[in-house]
């Protein structure tokens, strides 16, 4: 039942604390030089992909085990709230493809 003149439920308690380890492939990039081809005037021809938060292995219930220290300092400069999830949006994931040529 909600009782809005609870003040016991405003401080911390370890019951919601869990293991917030991760593995996050957060920069990855693959590519591959082509050898010279004087026939089309390339001196060098590279292709590649480049990936950004591309996965995150973990057992965290929340959003993104990142947790990040956004609205944990200003005027009060609270350090008591650090380690907090705060529902942050997660890393997003992002492609690239690119070629690099020399003529």
């Amino acid at each position: 039942m909600i009782d809005p003149d609870d003040t016991y439920s405003n401080t911390s308690s370890s019951f919601y604390v869990e293991d917030g380890s991760y593995l996050r492939a957060q920069n990855l990039m693959l590519g591959y030089t082509l050898p010279a081809l004087p026939k089309l005037g390339l001196s060098r021809l590279r292709l590649y992909v480049q990936a950004q938060n591309l996965f995150t292995i973990t057992k965290y219930s929340g959003i993104d085990p990142a947790i990040s220290s956004v609205n944990t300092g200003g005027s009060n400069q609270n350090n008591g709230w650090m380690g907090f999830d705060f529902g942050n949006y997660p890393s997003s994931k992002s492609f690239l493809f690119g070629v690099n040529a020399s003529f």
